[in-house]
């Protein structure tokens, strides 16, 4: 008997895991199950806004405006320091330095989990640099080709020696398309429309809806790269929030660096100059192709970048949202060390509004296959041993 329970248990355990596991593939439940973390642009003004500042203003209103912008994570406010209103904490700092003859101005900030108190960009209230803050060329390339089933956008910045960017291209192209050859999807990914078949078999048992893709985004691994100028000055602001949230990357101005986007924007910490190497490339994109296990979102390494993009209107299906953790990421878990990207603010975990039939007032499936388990097999042995 004693030598059955550990046999017991031991299978109670893999019951367990196999019902908690989840097969789709971090990048594709990034795309389809979290939602951005919002950016936040102060406005700062003393002199009342002329006409050509208003109409820049209200392109920023419109953009964050949950109603009638195009689904941009940004949060506005703005502060008039000409009232005697009192001052957020967040903006002390910036407010104390302007003066009542400078020209009203743009702060840009970084998403409050990442604990970034210091803004990444400040420029004048004007059309070109509104239009800038909430998209460009570059981001809706990659919005595009993350929307085509693209695993992965790696962008290349360049360091401005042309013969070592090209050098660093070729390489990291060579590297990713050999880690696209060895990496393989997860099986048992279920794509939304056979849900209800595999549902509706008798003898199939119930399927685990963490499993079921959430839309048609064609599911492959496929990685795609896209080069750019560090001085690209339609792409200034875009290139301050990917570099300035880490120390490393900031301090880094002539060497090529490669930075993996995926899901909804959300970017990892760069391979800097000599760490791109085929190690790294392949440890990123096996982190990122891996089957996902569960927790929160914000409590995994990456930044949500500034997009502006409906992402909810290309996802099927009215399912629960769960946060999921990921897996233990290898390769270049060195590179992800900056402590504002490891240690941000932990979320509560919203509660979902509305459930599935089988979760409404009732124990869970996978509890009830485990505590079959258990108990078939203590009384299997306990047969066992009244006939021994």
């Amino acid at each position: 008997m004693k030598n059955l329970i550990p046999v017991v248990f031991s299978t109670g355990l893999l019951f367990l895991q196999s019902t908690h596991a989840c097969q789709v593939p971090v990048f594709r439940y990034a795309l389809e199950r979290w939602e951005a973390d919002n950016y936040h642009a102060l406005i700062l003004h003393h002199d009342p806004l002329n006409t050509n500042q208003k109409d820049s203003l209200a392109i920023l209103e419109r953009a964050a405006s949950p109603e009638l912008g195009d689904g941009t994570n940004l949060k506005l406010h703005l502060l008039d320091l000409s009232s005697n209103l009192a001052i957020a904490p967040r903006w002390q700092s910036e407010a104390s330095t302007f003066k009542p003859d400078d020209q009203a101005r743009i702060v840009l900030y970084y998403p409050e989990s990442t604990r970034i108190k210091e803004p990444f960009w400040t420029g004048g209230l004007n059309k070109e640099n509104v239009e800038r803050i909430v998209d460009s060329p570059l981001r809706q390339t990659i919005t595009s080709e993350l929307l085509a089933g693209t695993s992965n956008v790696w962008l290349l910045i360049q360091g401005g020696h042309e013969s070592v960017d090209l050098q660093a291209e070729t390489r990291l192209r060579g590297f990713l398309e050999q880690a696209r050859i060895e990496t393989k999807l997860p099986d048992g990914i279920i794509p939304l429309e056979k849900a209800t078949q595999l549902r509706s078999g008798p003898d199939d048992g119930p399927i685990d809806m963490d499993d079921v893709l959430r839309s048609s985004v064609p599911l492959k691994i496929d990685f795609k790269t896209i080069a750019v100028s560090r001085d690209d000055p339609v792409e200034e602001i875009f290139l301050a929030m990917l570099l300035n949230h880490s120390p490393r990357m900031r301090s880094t101005k002539e060497e090529p660096i490669a930075i993996p986007v995926f899901g909804r924007g959300r970017v990892l910490e760069g391979m800097i100059g000599a760490d791109m190497t085929l190690e790294h490339t392949r440890g990123a994109s096996t982190y990122l192709c891996a089957a996902c296990s569960c927790q929160v979102k914000d409590q995994n390494p990456g930044l949500d970048m500034l997009m502006s993009v409906k992402w909810s209107d290309h996802m099927l299906g009215s399912l629960i949202i769960e946060d999921r953790v990921l897996p233990p990421l290898e390769g270049i878990a060195e590179l992800v060390d900056d402590p504002d990207i490891k240690n941000p603010t932990p979320k509560q975990p919203v509660r979902p509004s509305a459930q599935n039939d089988e979760e409404k007032g009732s124990i869970p499936i996978s509890l009830v296959f485990t505590l079959s388990a258990i108990t078939i097999l203590i009384l299997f042995s306990t047969f066992w041993v009244r006939k021994s």
